[in-house]
């Protein structure tokens, strides 16, 4: 049996909305309980990660940790990583913000423990081979990805359509540091035992070791000696005149949330760290633990290793282990990263927002703290958590978007110049679909016009930096049971000023279960821009629809008019086929709050003279005057004022996803949809119009 280095460590995370409870319940059972059990085990080297985010609050709010953390720093019993400050997937961040952020965690750790980092965690595992660069040019000189993706045929080429393929050969290169390489820069990979590293306070500790002991004996692999006495395996990995280059290298590097949220499970848990460690000093004879720095001394590896591009599956794993029932060939598990904003177009917007946002910070130009205080707000909007569905509930946690959002929104408003900037109303494609859109940029509101049903997908509100608009598409997904499917799924986007020509007699539960009988379909139509009077703030635009089984053709205009915090919106409905035609034009306006609690949302509606205050839960109501929304979150109102007094439908929007280790009710919007009931003879024309205005509670 060979003897092995092992790499023991955690990595700590925090997500930008996480609650204040929840960031002192992971203190108190997570963090303090190990750092204290570590500094009682000085002989222990122990690698730790913590984002830029968390050792910012660390700081802030337990300098004593810091102070402790510190000294074991300077006592080299604990390496620190670096990475990139607000933890996005680096991938899909420009590339000057790629070496910012990496720049700015390790100036940071540098101040703050006395110790610059040389390793980088990299977020999920996501790699792109431009990173190696980036992360050299950071000062970083090795990172961690996980253990699949050294999984390479004797060839060299990796199995399974990438990252990760499984492979009877994985453990010669698998368990030893690869040498990787990008425009001329170098830098170690070292594997992490993703499943290993995810078994641990699971599996009891002695399966753990046990684990260890089948791959030091596994590990010798056949080597040749080179000239000068060291040794060189097949996979190209040389080695010290001792050979220690062919140990087997383990990094076990676990979750720190896993110790737990709650004081029960942490003596839990700590009880099993206090007793894998006892284990592994009782088998220090073929166990040597080390932290990355020293260990890197006795491997010095000559071939390069490309590794490929990372798929969507590694990341999904913790869903299999929580879902366990799930079919493991879902084609949907499989995909690249890239592919989530296919699947999720509010991961699209997100990331089109941050692009977008990008291009804004770098023009900023003769002020450097605005450019950098915007860049900051920007790096802190690229931050992963809200850009694909992961165990913090990801991007179906409305207010984790809102957060990412708000960072991102910030950082636009940074960038304009007081006393210069002046709304203004232009075609951007800001959401990177190779179309222009209508984009107006306000002093109190932004408000982003798609062509694709004329509709309004992004409202922000900047005097609390808040996208009314970020709303949610419930879609199925493979985790979902009984009551997930009932609640209804959408075949369209929860926008704003979304239109549906209804078959009239429509029901009310059949359309929040995303059930819809149509006349025809407007909401997916491409309509055209026929005028865009840029003095004014207005934008108009056109279409036709054919109603099927008759010779009927509805014609639709939409006029659009902002007005400092109002939008006014007119509709144009003519008939210009050669037959009658009756629907219930609705208006669908998908408004996203904080919650539905008492303390946060209240809905007042105005019939005539008569105002009462309703439940913001499913409502039908006759002839209104106007619609409520009081956002006490925010401080704001909301306010819906059409003509001609349509019938009204509202109801809260709610999307099944995953957190942590349960399926949960994610709420994401309450819906609004003016009905007003039509019948149009060849030729005739009709006109009604709304406003929607949001301003400060009075």
């Amino acid at each position: 049996m060979s003897p092995i280095h092992l790499i023991l460590g955690s990595q700590n995370s925090q997500a930008l909305d996480l609650a204040p409870s929840d960031q002192d319940a992971l203190y108190e059972y997570s963090y303090k309980p190990l750092l204290k059990l570590l500094y009682n085990h000085a002989d222990t080297r122990f690698t730790l990660y913590y984002s830029g985010l968390l050792i910012e609050w660390l700081e802030k709010h337990h300098t004593e940790f810091v102070d402790v953390l510190t000294e074991m720093v300077k006592r080299r019993q604990v390496e620190l990583l670096g990475g990139a400050f607000f933890e996005p997937i680096l991938p899909l961040i420009p590339k000057t913000d790629r070496i910012g952020q990496i720049e700015r965690l390790t100036t940071h750790i540098r101040k703050c423990f006395g110790r610059r980092p040389r390793g980088a965690w990299i977020p999920e595992s996501i790699w792109d081979q431009r990173i190696a660069a980036n992360l050299k040019a950071g000062g970083i000189e090795y990172a961690f990805l996980r253990d699949t993706a050294f999984q390479f045929e004797p060839d060299g080429e990796a199995l399974g359509g990438g990252l990760y393929g499984h492979n009877d050969h994985a453990g010669r290169i698998g368990h030893h540091p690869v040498l990787t390489e990008d425009q001329g820069k170098t830098l170690l990979l070292l594997p992490l035992a993703h499943d290993l590293s995810g078994r641990m306070f699971s599996d009891s500790p002695e399966t753990i070791v046990e684990e260890l002991r089948k791959i030091a004996a596994g590990g010798n692999g056949s080597g040749e000696r080179r000239a000068g006495g060291a040794t060189t395996d097949d996979s190209g990995h040389g080695g010290d005149r001792n050979g220690a280059a062919q140990r087997p290298l383990v990094s076990l590097i676990f979750d720190g949330s896993d110790i737990g949220f709650e004081e029960q499970v942490s003596r839990r848990n700590i009880a099993w760290f206090e007793e894998f460690l006892t284990l592994l000093a009782a088998n220090r004879d073929w166990i040597s633990v080390g932290t990355p720095h020293r260990v890197l001394r006795s491997y010095h590896p000559r071939r390069r290793r490309y590794a490929p591009v990372s798929s969507l599956a590694g990341m999904m794993s913790w869903l299999y282990r929580v879902v366990p029932e799930l079919p493991r060939n879902n084609d949907d598990m499989w995909r690249s990263f890239r592919s989530v904003m296919e699947v999720y177009p509010e991961s699209g917007r997100l990331y089109a927002k941050m692009q977008h946002t990008h291009v804004l910070v770098n023009q900023v130009r003769g002020d450097k703290y605005r450019k950098m205080t915007a860049r900051e707000e920007l790096w802190r909007g690229q931050s992963h958590f809200a850009y694909w569905h992961n165990p913090t509930g990801g991007i179906y946690r409305s207010n984790l978007r809102k957060a990412t959002y708000a960072a991102l929104i910030e950082a636009e408003k940074t960038t304009r110049e007081q006393g210069i900037f002046i709304p203004s109303l232009s075609r951007v494609d800001v959401d990177l679909d190779g179309e222009d859109e209508v984009l107006y940029q306000g002093n109190e509101i932004n408000a982003y016009l798609d062509r694709s049903g004329a509709c309004m997908f992004e409202l922000d509100y900047l005097d609390k930096n808040w996208n009314y608009l970020d709303t949610f598409r419930r879609r199925p997904e493979p985790f979902h049971d009984e009551a997930a499917t009932a609640a209804g799924y959408d075949d369209w986007q929860r926008s704003a000023f979304v239109d549906h020509f209804l078959v009239p007699g429509h029901e009310l539960t059949r359309f929040a279960r995303g059930e819809r009988q149509q006349v025809c379909e407007l909401d997916a139509i491409d309509y055209e821009l026929v005028g865009l009077d840029k003095e004014h703030s207005t934008a108009t635009f056109r279409t036709t629809c054919l109603t099927p089984d008759s010779l009927g053709e509805l014609e639709m205009r939409k006029t659009y008019r902002f007005v400092k915090n109002r939008i006014e919106l007119e509709y144009q409905i003519s008939n210009t086929g050669m037959e009658p035609v009756a629907f219930d034009h609705a208006c669908e306006i998908n408004l996203s709050f904080h919650s539905l609690d008492a303390g946060k949302l209240r809905l007042h509606l105005r019939q005539g003279r008569r105002r009462q205050e309703l439940s913001p839960d499913t409502v039908e109501a006759e002839a209104i005057s106007d619609v409520q929304f009081l956002d006490l979150h925010n401080g704001t109102t909301i306010t819906i004022n059409p003509v001609d007094r349509p019938d009204l439908w509202s109801f809260p929007v709610e999307a099944v996803g995953m957190l942590w280790d349960r399926r949960h009710w994610f709420y994401e919007s309450n819906c609004v949809v003016l009905r007003w009931p039509m019948s149009l003879d060849p030729g005739v024309s009709r006109t009604v119009s709304l406003s929607l205005k949001i301003e400060k509670t009075k």
